[in-house]
């Protein structure tokens, strides 16, 4: 089982706390994008995994939403192969970057004060934005930023990183979709790989959402 990982995903899931959430299980569903976002965090005996699958899909008929799984490495290592022998498909991979402030990390970005026009938006939930005009670049809880789209160019990163080094903030969690390991200028940065997550989607579902994208 993957502690650390499954740490950093209950962190993660916390900063959504005003989407629709159920427990099922041991599983986490959360109802965000328009679709029934299933985070299979704890292992399930491999004969109750069928059970499990059945019961998030019928809740996500209830609520009109696609069911995609998303699973992290080296954590219920049964999951992939029957939610595959249920007509699923990998939809996406991605991985999740992280960034601890030390006096090393963070002496790039100590001098000057500019931070590219980037404001904090707090909310009354202890929850805050980090805003690029009427663009969310990331999600802000006490010392936590969480990058939701981590395809970020160089220059854009860096100017995150200053922005929390004079922020307060002393760790960056970054959600990288499309790659397998950590780009180039996330280990520049001082970043470090942390775990690889796969998505799952019934076939048809994606193919439907791929028309509606269209």
């Amino acid at each position: 089982m993957n502690e650390p990982a499954i740490r950093t995903e209950e962190q993660i899931i916390s900063l959504f706390p005003d989407r629709e959430t159920q427990v099922w299980r041991g599983w986490v569903l959360k109802r965000m994008e328009g679709r029934l976002w299933v985070y299979p965090l704890y292992y399930r005996f491999s004969e109750d995994i069928p059970e499990n699958i059945r019961r998030c899909e019928e809740i996500s008929r209830q609520c009109g939403a696609g069911c995609v799984f998303r699973i992290v490495e080296q954590t219920n290592y049964h999951l992939s192969a029957i939610l595959t022998d249920n007509g699923y498909g990998l939809e996406k991979c991605g991985v999740v970057g992280q960034w601890n402030l030390t006096a090393d990390t963070g002496k790039p970005f100590m001098e000057g004060k500019m931070q590219g026009g980037l404001l904090l938006k707090d909310r009354n939930d202890g929850i805050g934005y980090v805003m690029e005009g009427e663009s969310v670049v990331g999600i802000k809880r006490e010392e936590l930023l969480f990058l939701q789209d981590g395809n970020l160019s160089d220059t854009d990163l860096e100017k995150i990183l200053r922005f929390s080094v004079t922020n307060g903030i002393v760790r960056i969690l970054a959600d990288i979709p499309g790659k397998e390991e950590l780009p180039e200028q996330y280990g520049r940065l001082g970043f470090c790989r942390t775990y690889l997550y796969r998505c799952y989607q019934k076939k048809q579902e994606e193919k439907s959402s791929q028309k509606q994208e269209d």
